[in-house]
């Protein structure tokens, strides 16, 4: 069973935490709020860091554990677990999403103690925004908007709370750098949605690409890569970003494979776009610590 909800929290897209936490602890460093007590701030960048793994983690055993079945219906029958029909393996690791949820919110109310009561209420935000991504009564996913979701959640507003635990202060640089690196989370998912419209659309599964339709979703998905650039360019140009960021033009060839891919192999959409955001974000990371 452990083993079961070890791949259901899904390792694989913790880099996606890493790197959003680990964009606003550099937009701190940046700006000089990092390094005067080592050991101070290495134990908040260890609490940071754990406390987005453990809240994505859990978004994703909750979003396993109301995920709909082939036929895309989930029964329901009023005497089982929150009166659905699931898998003890299913159901042990809803509980499990939940206490990484709790232990989320201890962490952070330990942090807002010393970075002030605006962290608790983005943290407050945030694990709310992680449960209703999938969990009912909510559940936006279902609605087409887990795609915008998903920038919000892991963009601006995990990148602003990484930045906030260090300086509890205000700053709209590190929401104008996830707005570049943070494009790269939605088109993920657009990717997963586009290898799956046919599925998902004779399941009757309202995905955003779905709803809008497969031309749209994949006019989207494109767009949203190629805003990525096109911010972190502007944001060279307004010296946001240092000169030596346009080392990140050097991924542009990358956009071929992604091309060819959606033409000749959908299923390559997902870790091709996940290599792209991959060396993308360590680039866009190395230039803001040099």
């Amino acid at each position: 069973m452990v083993r079961q909800i070890l791949k259901e929290v899904r390792p694989a897209t913790l880099v996606v935490t890493l790197l959003s936490t680990t964009l606003g602890i550099a937009a701190a460093y940046r700006e000089g709020y990092i390094g005067s007590s080592i050991l101070w701030d290495s134990w908040r960048i260890f609490l940071v860091i754990i406390a987005g793994f453990l809240l994505q983690g859990g978004t994703n055993l909750i979003n396993n554990f109301f995920e709909e079945e082939k036929d895309g219906n989930i029964e329901k029958t009023g005497d089982n677990f929150l009166s659905y029909t699931k898998k003890e393996e299913k159901v042990a690791a809803f509980k499990v999403g939940i206490v990484f949820f709790i232990i989320t919110a201890v962490i952070g109310l330990y942090l807002s103690y010393y970075s002030g009561w605006q962290l608790l209420v983005i943290e407050i935000t945030g694990i709310f925004s992680a449960y209703a991504y999938a969990g009912e009564p909510f559940s936006y996913k279902k609605l087409g908007l887990g795609t915008v979701m998903s920038f919000l959640m892991m963009g601006p507003l995990m990148v602003y709370a990484s930045y906030f635990i260090f300086t509890s202060q205000f700053s709209i640089t590190p929401i104008l750098y996830s707005c570049a690196l943070g494009l790269f989370i939605p088109a993920i998912l657009l990717a997963n949605e586009l290898r799956d419209y046919e599925e998902d659309k004779s399941r009757g599964v309202g995905t955003l690409t779905v709803r809008i339709g497969f031309k749209r979703g994949k006019i989207l998905y494109l767009s949203l890569i190629c805003f990525a650039y096109i911010n972190t360019f502007l944001l060279t140009i307004v010296k946001i970003l240092p000169w030596y960021s346009v080392v990140i033009l050097s991924t542009i060839p990358l956009l071929k494979e992604i091309r060819k891919h959606m033409y000749s192999n959908r299923r390559l959409l997902i870790p091709t776009t996940a290599k792209l955001y991959l060396i993308f974000g360590l680039q866009f990371l190395i230039s803001l610590v040099i």
